[in-house]
């Protein structure tokens, strides 16, 4: 019998935030974990990177420590201690940790056949760069995700917070739950390994998708969308600012009549989602007197009223102040007993009432308090086939689009799960598409369409790699039904759609249980099932700037500034894999009893903010927008190289880096002997020394200079860097796989390592519908007859309606 999730046992030996999180998650969310902290303190209040503690005083210290720390039993001690040994030696789960410095484990030579060791690290533990230093500035950097932000003819900036250290840390979580759940089949534990600079680069969108496809190399365009998607981005209004992210005319028609702006669409530069896309200018002319004329609030309730993918750019304050997320008691305290501050409960929510984490104060702990600890001895017969991944013959159901649900069913694919990837027949445009389509959008082989052109789309390719494809018309009751076949043979149902579709097609939970008392429901609602803002329409970019995000993004001397990947989405894509993979052990503790999962974009975002969010109610206001400047580091920026648009990223967090420097860059003598506070003083003057330095030099070599010298650094990576990296092809990170229609191709792997039961590569995206006679066959025991009957009537299909089609009236 599989121990409840209560009854884990976990250790974390202080590291990184990497590690804090991950072990955060386990403890929020209800598990028993020790922290170990060596005698000299956590490292997490030692690296300068992460606390301006010279601007901080010792509460406010403690409490944005505590943030990190939540619910977790401290415990003062060495690792490679005989006491520490033992206590991981009678764990489920070790977690060790390191940044800016390379991960040395400690736990190597341990025998403990069931234990499941996490390691995560900035650069993994082999690999040309394994030995390279790195912090979230720098991370960023060398991921590609920096260079897309910003404006083309400057230079490009950070995103803020600690998001990097995040996704390893939730990669990591994710990796002890899938080798936890093995365990229970195999019996044996295994190691877990996560490099953060993999973790980042599984996370984008169409960055590496547009240079494998067409050789294109996306690059930053300010507050626009590259591509033909607009308007998606900030605007200015009349109190503040709002972000519009209607990238299709079926979206921003609606929003234009209700505003009595319908006559812009008779513009021909205006009048398709192509002449939009390459008169950007021209239209934010014609749409900001009537934006100037609105505030913010008026312009969300318009766009409320009409379904539009909008919403306010808040603040840090304002987005605590949110009534809808006080009616949904997301933000809790993060310590009574010591002041008012409010913290995120978590990611995902789970059970009948959706009720989340519940992160506590962490408390120090004695050693003889741990008596009685101990994992049971694992039960598995060590006879179960793992060989597609440690989730083989879980039966998932993949009804999601666009982005964030996609890369989510991609991730449990990765890791084994037969994941069958429902569609409608549309769902991947009309039969006809727009002549140039392939030159604007850069996400078709060769820039060419081809003969069927709904197969070749990278963009969707990318996410639906190891999955199966069936195309159901789930607009009628056939459908529905058919539907609901399926869903009486699988484990997981996975949907991102609005909270109305499920009730409305008879599928709440009650009715979810009646069809298969197992079945794992994970909904992924953009601003969750309930509150007074539930029916809002989210999409990735408009979360971001719902929680305080985008509005610190960009210049100092800026609006604020869009990021050039939309965050929330694989953020959320991630969650969801936690809270799934957390609800199948419940499942398998409960004896088969089925769950709810519940993963709001906005929650998923705002825990992953959680940090900033903390950080501004210590100071009492929101932080400014600084660039890439930060508090307590100097020099911290972004320096133009050798070459076109090539930048290098350096980042100081201690005098011993700032001396390095200035030997390696030959600053001047009297220069090295600057403290902080006169680094942050005379910040323009060096970084006019190390511009001038960096124009004369490609960024790869001056990563490699400054590395080699303890500083860190690293060069802004853009798609062709990363496909072309010799740290990621030594690390085998690019799964290369062949789609129908498209050939073989290289897309970006699963950051998820796992000794014993590594995910696989099995199959590319299917065409649409390509499965569908294969799957309703094993599934539910369809005879040919059956579905050729099912696709006489429309019920399933295997290429998409014409726009003839598509305008008829379906019954």
């Amino acid at each position: 019998m599989t121990k409840p999730f209560a009854d884990l046992r976990v250790v974390e030996l202080a590291g990184s935030h990497a590690g804090a999180f991950a072990a955060k998650m386990f403890a929020d969310y209800g598990a028993r974990v020790v922290k170990v902290v060596p005698a000299d303190g956590d490292p997490l209040l030692h690296h300068g990177e992460l606390l301006p503690q010279h601007a901080l005083g010792a509460r406010e210290v403690g409490s944005i420590w505590a943030f990190a720390n939540t619910s977790k039993l401290i415990l003062a001690g060495e690792a490679e201690s005989e006491e520490v040994g033992a206590l991981i030696a009678g764990a489920d789960v070790v977690i060790e940790s390191s940044a800016p410095d390379p991960l040395v484990p400690v736990t190597n030579a341990l025998d403990a056949p069931g234990l499941v060791r996490v390691l995560i690290s900035p650069f993994g533990l082999s690999g040309p760069w394994a030995e390279r230093r790195s912090n979230v500035f720098t991370d960023d950097a060398a991921s590609g995700h920096m260079y897309l932000n910003g404006e083309p003819g400057r230079q490009p900036f950070r995103r803020h917070g600690r998001h990097t250290e995040y996704s390893g840390g939730m990669y990591g979580f994710i990796g002890a739950m899938a080798a936890l759940i093995a365990r229970e089949s195999s019996g044996r534990g295994q190691t877990v390994e996560v490099a953060q600079l993999e973790a980042m680069v599984a996370m984008h969108q169409h960055t590496t998708t547009m240079w494998t496809h067409a050789g294109h190399v996306l690059k930053r365009e300010g507050n626009s969308q590259p591509g033909i998607w607009h308007p998606a981005g900030v605007y200015e209004c009349g109190d503040g600012f709002v972000f519009l992210s209607h990238a299709t005319g079926a979206k921003l028609e609606p929003f234009l009549q209700a505003a009595g702006l319908g006559h812009l669409l008779e513009d021909p530069r205006f009048a398709t989602n192509e002449s939009r896309g390459v008169n950007k200018r021209a239209f934010d002319e014609a749409l900001r007197p009537w934006l100037m004329s609105h505030t913010s609030a008026e312009i969300c309730d318009l766009g409320e009223a009409t379904f539009s993918p909008l919403g306010p750019v808040w603040d840090t304050h304002e987005f605590l102040a949110d009534p809808h997320m006080a009616a949904r008691e997301f933000f809790v305290p993060l310590d009574e007993s010591r002041g008012s501050e409010l913290i995120p409960r978590g990611p995902f929510r789970l059970g009948a009432d959706y009720s989340g984490g519940n992160p506590r104060p962490p408390s120090m702990v004695e050693p003889e308090e741990l008596a009685g600890w101990g994992a049971s001895a694992p039960a598995g017969s060590g006879e179960s086939d793992l060989a597609d991944g440690p989730l083989s013959g879980l039966r998932v159901l993949d009804l999601t689009r666009v982005w964030a649900g996609p890369i989510a069913g991609r991730l449990l694919g990765d890791l084994g799960a037969d994941v069958v990837h429902i569609e409608s027949p549309w769902n991947r445009g009309p039969l006809e598409a727009p002549e140039g389509l392939a030159e604007l959008t850069h996400l078709y082989p060769d820039n060419e369409l081809g003969d069927r052109h709904w197969n070749r789309n990278g963009g969707f390719n990318k996410l639906a790699c190891n999955k199966r494809g069936v195309s159901i018309d789930l607009s009628g009751e056939p459908g529905q039904q058919l539907f609901r076949e399926l869903l009486a043979a699988s484990d997981v149902v996975l949907e991102n759609y609005s909270p109305r579709v499920f009730p409305q097609w008879g599928l709440d939970w009650e009715s979810l249980q009646g069809i298969n008392p197992s079945i794992i429901h994970t909904s992924m609602p953009g601003y969750g099932a309930h509150g007074p803002g539930a029916n809002r329409v989210a999409l990735g970019p408009v979360i971001e700037a719902a929680t305080g995000m985008t509005m610190m993004s960009g210049y100092a001397d800026s609006i604020p500034y869009r990021s050039g990947v939309a965050w929330p989405d694989p953020v959320s894509g991630m969650s969801a894999v936690a809270g799934t993979l957390v609800a199948l052990w419940q499942r398998l503790a409960s004896g088969g009893e089925g769950q709810r999962v519940e993963t709001a974009m906005i929650e998923s975002m705002g825990t992953f903010a959680g940090d900033e969010l903390l950080s501004a109610q210590v100071v009492g206001q929101p932080p400014p927008r600084r660039g890439n400047r930060e508090q307590g580091v100097a020099p911290q920026g972004v320096y133009r190289c050798l070459g076109d648009d090539r930048w290098l990223a350096i980042s100081i967090t201690s005098d011993n880096e700032w001396q390095a420097l200035c030997e390696i860059v030959e600053l001047p003598g009297e220069w090295s002997s600057w403290e902080l506070w006169e680094r942050e003083a005379r910040h323009d003057q060096i970084d006019a020394l190390l511009s001038i330095w960096s124009r004369a030099i490609a960024p790869s070599h001056a990563a490699s200079r400054l590395q080699a010298g303890g500083v860190l650094a690293a060069a802004l990576a853009d798609a062709r860097d990363l496909l072309e990296s010799e740290h990621l092809a030594s690390r085998e990170f690019w799964a290369e796989v062949s789609s129908s229609d498209v050939g073989a191709l290289r897309y970006p792997g699963c950051p998820v390592r796992l000794s014993e039961t590594p995910g696989t590569y099995r199959r590319g995206a299917p065409g649409l519908g390509e499965h569908n006679r294969e799957v309703l066959a094993e599934y539910v025991g369809k005879s040919e007859a059956e579905v050729s009957a099912l696709a006489e009537a429309g019920v399933i299909a295997d290429r998409p309606p014409s726009m003839e089609e598509l305008l008829k009236p379906r019954i």
